[in-house]
């Protein structure tokens, strides 16, 4: 009656707490659980009624009259699990480690005491399961975490099966896909960017407890994601203290080990433990935070840096970060005697960045102008979880999520009257002007002083929430289901401001703000332009009270409110022989604003263009995914896994929002440029896969698994044609894409033994299709007499094969030899990890027209030649020490050991990525010996390698 009673006041208090969220939001659950047997060691049969108990924790659970026991609901961690029945010794298992959204099985044989009660307790050491048959993926726990020199969370998933990344690192596509198609979900909370479908949020390593890098397979309840799905949980606290403080530099690099410094330093520092330390709090209120700290003189080094400058170091092209995390849990069940089934989390996760990126033409003279971009990202959770029984329990969440990203001038930011204003540049020759080609440097770089003449600002938030269920049931007759369902609700708030604002003082004075002394100027959109010739392109900003209300009306700056939505259902059901994974997923999209009702009618009867009449009001949308897998074992050592599934994206927000205002000038002023399109529907995916999962023994397993995908309804660039109802054509974002990916996946994973462990992935993929990202059509699109792809062709990212091996050779403070030896081989570690990969498609071309372009007539269908192999060696050696109570860790990382030239893009006309052939033309090879000069650095464009040797030093203490 007690714990009825508790249960309903639970509810109640939830049901209260749910009615004043407004929204909710679902993305995964943030917790796992442990499953088993309960049986007499001697005889085999089960035992009902034995108690399985977490040590040191009350949840627990009694093995049912098949000897079956379940414990639902448990943290992400490494635990130790106690198993005891009247009459037979206790036995503990210790090393069980739970992972996110998986059963850890943990099967217990007790022995008989003998006639008397005994409490004897027999601890042996877990074995992890050797086959995770829940989905395509990899699971990255912190033992390898620590043990590895990589650091942030895409950098640790690009070491997984099916996952690729260029050679500067800046992307990574899941099995064909593009890289916006993928989600990252810190500790149950997407982090993915709608506007663009990337992700800026940053955790550091000291905080990571466990990385799920899913591939494919994954269940209704992922939503918004296409190809990938990392799932990340950070450390939660514990009822004893414990913490790090680390520092990383590479400034002691230098001749002496034939590397240069990048000005690489990094500082962090984390701690966790009860937040009220006395016996009966200790294990009821927890937390655990981190603070991060990096200072990054170069943002990604180049191995050709070192050839083209004179230090070999790239000027103003630097990173400085800052991110906090933190979480707080209370676990009232902790309390004695009368705690109730309930937990409540919060969390907080930040990002500051402030970035200079790096302009080629820009790099000799006016590198002091790069422009800074200034990221925040944020986002805040107060998770409520009521377990109603050891088969049910259910999660409420609260989420507040914003982000912003700005790209300017570093020195004028968002005072935009100041770029083209003699009074404030006066080298420059005239208002609305800036500085152009230097003759010093032939005029192949610009002149120190030039303007970045662009002013981008977007700015995200979304408040929302997380209602997620499970139950679970064993039963021999009807299987082991786990059942989940929810739903989804997520609500927008968008703005942004896009033009170029140099062009603001070439338009007349016509007052002078008396208060500051400040001219005014009339400004008219048209005179607005973009980089490519984009007008001013606002909302969710007042442009009218930034130009004193000397702007022309402008009826559209309203914030933009999207509403996403869904719910879904999933059911996993075990039987003997067979499991099935079943579910469906429905969502929802609603772009709250006008759309228009057709793209080829933008003139109606009286010739008025994009007149009211031309839109209509939005209506949401309904989407529906089924996915279906199982999975049967062949032997007592194989499993055969097939899934099947229907998955849908949102589109990135970026694309779905225009200015009516500024839609209106493409046609006035001829503009080339691409207009967004808010009639942009989901992209979607059909996936197919089978594979083997083999255990070899007991410490190695291994799997295969191919594949196949379609997506259709791919964000791209089409041509609108002018008509009678279009006054000229125009390019438009739209459905049109389509891509088609297959591949291989095979992985291989040794536990340790004596003292290596090794990890061992390979890709064989095949991604094809007609953009490989939105804008791959853009040109095409805007030159009425070019054709637009209608066939697939290699994608971008097609690197058709891709592996890493990663050993790891370590010793313990027991397995070494007496002596001196003994004391410097204890706790010494080496982990190497050895990537491939075949290189990346291009298209063969003929000589460039243009100098500094790679425009020559296309020779090869697209995309039909690919570059060499490229071969990367990175190694780790690490010290610790103990010191009093803590581990002191020393350790030295070194990035491309042998320097190799690693090769991320070419020149067409070449095939090579330091000469685009145009001083091999007439009136390139006729040009001045300093031209040349000039010339062979600025064409060694940096993103076409990727990083040179690094040499990092770090120290670590852990307590």
């Amino acid at each position: 009656m007690k714990k009825f009673i508790q249960n309903i006041s639970c509810i109640a208090i939830l049901i209260m707490l749910a009615i004043t969220i407004t929204n909710t939001s679902i993305y995964s659950q943030t917790t796992g659980s442990i499953t088993g047997t309960v049986v007499d060691a001697k005889d085999k049969l089960p035992l009902v009624g034995a108690v399985i108990q977490i040590v040191g924790s009350s949840r627990g659970s009694v093995s049912d009259d098949n000897g079956e026991y379940l414990i639902i609901n448990v943290d992400v961690g490494t635990y130790e699990l106690e198993a005891s029945y009247i009459g037979y010794s206790s036995q503990k298992q210790s090393g069980v480690r739970v992972s996110v959204d998986t059963k850890t099985k943990v099967n217990f044989e007790l022995s008989v005491a003998g006639n008397e009660i005994k409490t004897d307790v027999i601890v042996i050491q877990a074995e992890r399961k050797g086959i995770d048959v829940e989905q395509s993926g990899r699971l990255v726990g912190q033992e390898q975490i620590e043990n590895s020199g990589i650091r942030g969370i895409q950098n640790l998933a690009a070491v997984t099966a099916g996952v690729v990344t260029d050679e500067r690192g800046a992307n990574i596509n899941i099995r064909g896909g593009r890289k916006s198609t993928n989600s990252i979900i810190v500790d149950g909370v997407s982090t993915t960017n709608p506007v663009d479908g990337t992700s800026t949020a940053f955790v550091p390593n000291s905080l990571l407890q466990e990385l799920a890098v899913l591939t494919g397979g994954f269940g209704a309840e992922y939503g918004n994601a296409l190809d990938g799905v990392i799932n990340v949980t950070t450390k939660s606290g514990s009822d004893r203290y414990s913490g790090s403080l680390e520092g990383i530099t590479d400034a002691v690099s230098g001749n002496w080990i034939d590397t240069k410094s990048q000005q690489y330093n990094l500082y962090n520092f984390s701690l966790g433990g009860p937040l009220i330390p006395t016996k009966e709090l200790s294990n009821v209120i927890n937390f655990y935070g981190g603070i991060e700290r990096q200072f990054l003189g170069v943002t990604n080094p180049s191995w050709i840096a070192d050839k083209i400058f004179a230090d070999g170091i790239i000027k103003n092209y630097n990173t400085q970060l800052w991110s906090y995390s933190g979480r707080l849990n209370f676990d009232f069940s902790q309390i004695k005697k009368s705690g109730i089934p309930l937990q409540l989390k919060l969390g907080y996760l930040r990002t500051d960045k402030d970035a200079r990126n790096f302009i080629q033409s820009w790099a000799l003279t006016n590198s002091g102008r790069h422009p800074l971009n200034v990221v925040k990202d944020e986002q805040y959770y107060a998770r409520v979880i009521h377990t109603v029984s050891n088969k049910f329990f259910y999660e409420l969440q609260a989420n507040y999520y914003k982000n912003s990203n700005v790209t300017q001038d570093p020195f004028f930011q968002d005072q935009w009257f100041k770029y083209g204003d003699t009074l404030y540049n006066p080298g420059i020759p005239g208002q609305g002007t800036r500085l152009e080609a230097d003759p010093n440097y032939a005029n192949v770089f610009f002149t120190d002083g030039r303007i970045f003449n662009s002013y981008d600002n977007k700015e995200l938030e979304y408040t929302g929430g997380k209602l997620d269920a499970s139950y679970s049931l064993l039963s021999k007759k009807y299987g082991d289901h786990d059942l989940k369902f929810g739903g989804e609700y997520r609500y927008h708030t968008l703005r942004k401001v896009n033009f170029a604002p140099m062009s603001v003082a070439a338009n007349s004075i016509v007052g002078l703000d008396t208060a500051t002394g400040t001219p005014i100027y009339q400004v008219n959109p048209q005179d607005l332009w973009f980089g490519r010739n984009v007008l001013l392109n606002s909302y969710g900003y007042d442009i009218r009270d930034q130009f004193n209300n000397q702007i022309v009306s402008n009826e559209d700056i309203e914030a933009k409110h999207p509403i996403i939505g869904a719910i879904y259902l999933r059911d996993k059901v075990d039987f003997s022989d067979l499991t099935v994974n079943a579910g469906i997923r429905m969502d929802y999209l609603d772009v709250n604003t006008d759309i228009l009702k057709d793209p080829k009618v933008l003139l109606n009867s009286n010739g008025d263009l994009l007149s009211e009449d031309a839109y209509k009001k939005s209506t949401g949308e309904i989407y529906f995914s089924p996915r279906l897998g199982f999975s049967f074992p062949v032997t007592d050592k194989t499993i055969f896994v097939a899934q099947y599934g229907k998955f849908i994206q949102m589109p990135p927000l970026d694309y779905l929002y225009i200015n009516k205002l500024a839609f209106k000038y493409f046609f006035a002023n001829s503009v080339q440029n691409v207009a967004e399109n808010s009639a942009l529907t989901p992209e979607k995916l059909t996936s197919y896969e089978f594979g083997f999962k083999q255990a070899v023994g007991d410490y190695l397993n291994m799997g295969i698994t191919a594949y196949y995908k379609e997506t259709k309804d791919q964000i791209g660039v089409t041509r609108i044609a002018g008509s009678a109802t279009v006054p000229s054509g125009y390019a438009l974002y739209a459905n049109t894409d389509f891509s088609i990916s297959r591949g291989l996946d095979f992985y291989l994973s040794m536990r340790r033994v004596n003292r290596l462990a090794v990890d061992i992935s390979y890709t064989l993929l095949f991604a094809s299709g007609i953009g490989s990202d939105p804008n791959t059509k853009f040109q095409l699109a805007n030159n009425p007499d070019a054709e637009l792809p209608k066939f697939a062709f290699p994608q971008d990212y097609d690197q058709r094969h891709t592996g890493n091996v990663n050993l790891d050779y370590r010793f313990g403070s027991s397995d070494v030899p007496k002596g001196f030896w003994g004391g410097v081989l204890s706790n010494l570690g080496l982990n190497a990890l050895f990537s491939f990969n075949s290189g990346r498609p291009y298209t063969t071309r003929e000589l460039p027209v243009t100098a500094f372009a790679d425009d020559g007539l296309v020779k090869s269908t697209k995309n039909q030649v690919y570059t060499g192999w490229n071969l990367r060696f990175d190694a780790k050696l690490d010290k610790t020490v103990k010191v009093a109570k803590t581990n002191l860790n020393f350790y030295i990382y070194v990035l491309n050991l042998f320097n190799s030239e690693l090769i991320n893009k070419v020149y067409g006309s070449t095939g090579r990525p330091d000469d685009n052939g145009y001083l091999n033309t007439p009136t390139g090879a006729a040009s001045s010996q300093l031209y040349k000069d000039n010339f062979n650095i600025r064409v060694a464009d940096i993103t076409n390698w990727g990083t040179p040797r690094q040499v990092r030093f770090g120290i670590k203490l852990s307590f």
